[in-house]
This record gives structure tokens, C-alpha cells and sequence, in this order.
């Protein structure tokens, strides 16, 4: 802020101070107003994205929707007030801690943004832009680390399942950072590395992602299978493009478009004897658009696919045939998961009391719904399409067999994406009826 003395004090607040772009008392004796800006500034700040859900602010505590409270969703006016319930930007910030205006000069409220793009310095970890660790730390936790508990036979079953579906990865995630390029406006305060403002608006969304280090869940789902370095980097790719397709139709629900960006600026092991072309200074590449993206990784997976229908790979085993042939010891401790925690790490969860549930099957037939559920959720998404179900053996997604599971199909929740992911597809059904009404008012 321009209208402020910067502070030259050493006391003990004076990094908190301008950390926030609070005002310094002693080198502004006088009020101070925040600045009302006339334009936009714009600026970079990330965003939770959950796979089932959408979008929300990055806070401590778990947030409830109306779908915590009720079973359908509540009735949308306009597409202004859709909007408003979807975006998490929507409203003007508020004080948490003080009944006043927010952004306030004195106080640490306000809407808070970084000023550099794709902040990956350690010093900086409290505002990286980079989700990748986050991605194999949530995988780790629901998948890596559940698979250690069972045998060699079970493992390399349910290896198998997450090292060829996207969708099961993809589901597992539940939470991950995403940045945005925000347009700030209203009352906004400086700070030292960003901005604290009165009024922010996503434009557009990015998700940044090292391929190299990602590309280690497929080298540990692949260790277990005695996969090849070309398979697992194939493996890596086809999640990729799951995710891009995913997140960018998303994106078009929020009225903002969508870039991955990728950073492949290492010494990795297919290219450790190759130079590094300059532009790779820059550290980003778009995965759409980049040569050596789409020649060098693409090449070598697309190599992989072709020699896989030529050798006509075989299906894999159904989650009911694992069941089976996983050991008692495996599962004899198991929990009941309800609707709610349905994932992998749930569904073998030991319960604290050691006590055994004879509706075991159920979690496993739970646990199938919601994979084929979300299977057709991002059919409905990225073909903006709220009629489709879960009646395709979708094998590049999930890699199970429909057929399989329909012989024994018992139901515990549904297969309509509606009933397991009810915000998201509530944002898709109303935005497609709104917009539908909208063009029929048009052409009458």
C-alpha cells in the first residue's frame, strides 16, 4: 500500500506484520484506510478441489453441504445463484476474529493471494502451487500403505486394478490443491509476498504436476506387478489425461477454463543421458500442447497400448473374484464402512474391537458402486450429458468388468451418480436446465 510508512522496526511482531501487510502502529501513527482499487489486480491462489465435490476454500475443518442435511438438492433460481453456491470466491471476505469490514489495515482478514505463478520454493511451502506431493501423500494413505497389510496374491490383485484405472486412482484422491489466477478487486492490502483483498474472482485454474515424481505411484503399483519402466510411464500418462478431461469440464461448471501444466525438468530415468532443450528453464509444459510431452512420453505410451492389443491382454480379475481369493487373514478384522466412507483404506480398516461383520461382501459391493458411479459421473461431466448411468464395461477407466459384477449384483446404495456424488452432479443438472431455459427464451 502506497499510503503507508514501511516498517524498519526488529521487534518480535515485525515478521508477522509483514507477512500480513498489517500496519506497523509505530510507523503509522495516523489512521489508516484501505486502499479501494479501481482495477482488478490480478493474482495466483490455490483452491481445495475435492474429486466429489468440487471446489472449496483451503481451511482447517471438515465443511458440510446441504447434502450433510438433506437428501436432494435445494431449489436454484437463477444461474447467478447457482453460481453463488458453487463458487467458494462468491461472497465479499469476512473477519473471523472482529466485527469489521474485511480486508482491515490492523487485522489479518481478507481474502489472501500470492502475487508469483507457480511458487514451488521450499521457503514458500505455505503457498506452493504445485500438487503433486499432496496427490502421492493421499494416494499413499489410501492405497499404498493399505496394500502392505495383506498378502503377496492380494496385493498384486489390487495393484493391478489401480495401476490400469484411472478412475480408481482418480477416486481415491479425495482432496488435492489446485491454483487459479484470480482477479482481485475492491479494498486490498499488500503483503509481503501477496495480497490481502476485499473481493476475489477465479478466471482461470491450473494444476501443476512434476510427471517424474507422480510417475512413482505407477513405479510402486508396478514393482508389485514386475511392470517395465515403458509400461509404468503409460500407466502415468492415461491418468493424466483422466484428470485433464475431469478437472477442465469441471472447470467449464465454474465458467473458467483449464490448463495442466507439467514439469518434466529432471534428470529421469528415460532421458538421463539427454540434454535439456531451454525451454524447459521455465519449468512448466503444457500437457495438451508440449512437443515432448506429446512425442516423447505419449510415443512411448502409445507404444505400450499398441503391443497390448496386439498381444490381446487379458481382462482382470473383478473386485468379487479378489474377494475371494483373498486370504481370511486379510480381512477377518475388517470394519462395516457406511455410504459415506466408502474408499479403499476404509474398506480395510480393522475395527479397534477386532469384531467380525458378516455383511463383508456389502463393503465390496459398496465399494463397486461407487467406482462405477463415478465412472459414469465423468461421462455426465465431460460430455455435459445428466442422462447417461453405469451400463458400459468402461474398461479404459476403471478396468472392471460390468458384466462381472451385474451376474451377483446385490444393491447397497445405486449406481446413479446422483446418489454418490449429489453436489457435483446437482452443479451439472441445474447449470444444463438453467442453460436450457435460457435458449429456449431466446429462440421464442
Amino acid at each position: 500500500m502506497f499510503n503507508v510508512n514501511y516498517c524498519r522496526c526488529n521487534d518480535i511482531n515485525s515478521g508477522k506484520r509483514n507477512h500480513h501487510g498489517v500496519i506497523c502502529t509505530l510507523c503509522n501513527p495516523s489512521f489508516i484506510e484501505p486502499l479501494l482499487i479501481p482495477n482488478e489486480v490480478t493474482a495466483y491462489r490455490t483452491w481445495s478441489f475435492d474429486v466429489e465435490t468440487g471446489l472449496t476454500p483451503r481451511i482447517a475443518g471438515r465443511t458440510q453441504r446441504w447434502n450433510n442435511f438433506n437428501s436432494s438438492s435445494p431449489p436454484i433460481q437463477s444461474i447467478n445463484s447457482l453460481y453463488d453456491d458453487m463458487k467458494p470466491w462468491s461472497r465479499q471476505a469476512i473477519c473471523h476474529y472482529n466485527n469489521h469490514p474485511a480486508p482491515d489495515p490492523y487485522c489479518s482478514c481478507g481474502y489472501y493471494s500470492i502475487k508469483e505463478f507457480g511458487v514451488t520454493e521450499h521457503r514458500y511451502k505455505s503457498f506452493s502451487h504445485d500438487s503433486t506431493q499432496n496427490i502421492i501423500n493421499r494416494f499413499n494413505r489410501n492405497v499404498s500403505f493399505s496394500l502392505r497389510d495383506l498378502s503377496t496374491q492380494s496385493q498384486k490383485a489390487y495393484a493391478e486394478l489401480f495401476f490400469y484405472s484411472p478412475a480408481m486412482k482418480t477416486l481415491e484422491l479425495k482432496e488435492f490443491p489446485i491454483l487459479s489466477e484470480v482477479a482481485l478487486s475492491g479494498k486490498i492490502i499488500e503483503c509481503e509476498k501477496g495480497y490481502r483483498s476485499q473481493k476475489i474472482e477465479a478466471k482461470k485454474f491450473f494444476l501443476l504436476i512434476n510427471f517424474f515424481e507422480l510417475n512413482t505411484i505407477s513405479q510402486q503399483l508396478g514393482h508389485l506387478l514386475n511392470k517395465d519402466n515403458s509400461e509404468v510411464i503409460h500407466s502415468t500418462i492415461v491418468w493424466l489425461d483422466f484428470l485433464n478431461n475431469y478437472i477442465k469440464s469441471i472447470s467449464k461448471l465454474y465458467g473458467c477454463s483449464f490448463e495442466m501444466r507439467v514439469n518434466v525438468n529432471k534428470n529421469n530415468p528415460i532421458d538421463i543421458n539427454l540434454f535439456n532443450p531451454p525451454d524447459w528453464d521455465n519449468g512448466y509444459l503444457s500437457f495438451e500442447k508440449d512437443l515432448y510431452i506429446n512425442q516423447r512420453l505419449r510415443g512411448i505410451a502409445d507404444t505400450v497400448l499398441i503391443s497390448n492389443k496386439l498381444l490381446k491382454k487379458q481382462p482382470h480379475p473383478d473386485l468379487d473374484e479378489i474377494r475371494k481369493i483373498t486370504p481370511l487373514s486379510d480381512t477377518h478384522r475388517i470394519r462395516r464402512v457406511h455410504n459415506q466412507d466408502v474408499n479403499f483404506k476404509n474398506l480395510l480398516r480393522t475395527n479397534s474391537h477386532g469384531q467380525f461383520y458378516d455383511n463383508l461382501e456389502d463393503n465390496f459391493r459398496a465399494y463397486q458402486e461407487k467406482i462405477f458411479a463415478f465412472c459414469s459421473l465423468y461421462e455426465c461431466i465431460t460430455k455435459s450429458n445428466t442422462r447417461l448411468a453405469a451400463t458400459n464395461d468402461n474398461s479404459d477407466l476403471i478396468d472392471l468388468s460390468y458384466r462381472l459384477f451385474l451376474e451377483n449384483y446385490k444393491r447397497i446404495q445405486g449406481l446413479e451418480p446422483k446418489r454418490w456424488f449429489p453436489v457435483l452432479f446437482s452443479y451439472l443438472e441445474n447449470f444444463i436446465d438453467i442453460n436450457k431455459k435460457f435458449n429456449e427464451a431466446l429462440e421464442t
